[in-house]
């Protein structure tokens, strides 16, 4: 049987990975959009409300484990969600530059 934190922790190791897998799919929607008529733009907006909501769930978590506010905030945003997406950013980003030059 786990303690409520341990509870807590797992959680959160949960809702971490659906922020990556939503993270990574609204940056591979920005750089691969799709054609016209494709309804990948809509599936990003919706993706990422449900990120927000995500993200409000591990701010409430680690604010129950007694995080400060101001720390909770710090990793949550510059410890996870802003380096994963800025690094699917560039990984798609040169994923499709070596796609291109492939075509050419």
């Amino acid at each position: 049987m786990l303690t409520d934190t341990q509870n807590f922790i797992v959680y959160l190791m949960f809702l971490n990975g659906l922020l990556f897998l939503g993270l990574n799919f609204i940056a591979h929607s920005m750089v691969f959009p799709g054609g016209k008529g494709s309804k990948r733009m809509g599936y990003m907006l919706i993706v990422a409300v449900v990120l927000a909501l995500v993200v409000t769930q591990q701010y409430r978590l680690l604010v129950a484990l007694e995080f400060s506010p101001t720390l909770a905030r710090r990793i949550i945003l510059g410890g996870f969600a802003v380096p994963v997406f800025l690094l699917s950013l560039v990984y798609y980003r040169i994923k499709r530059f070596r796609s291109e030059k492939k075509q050419d």
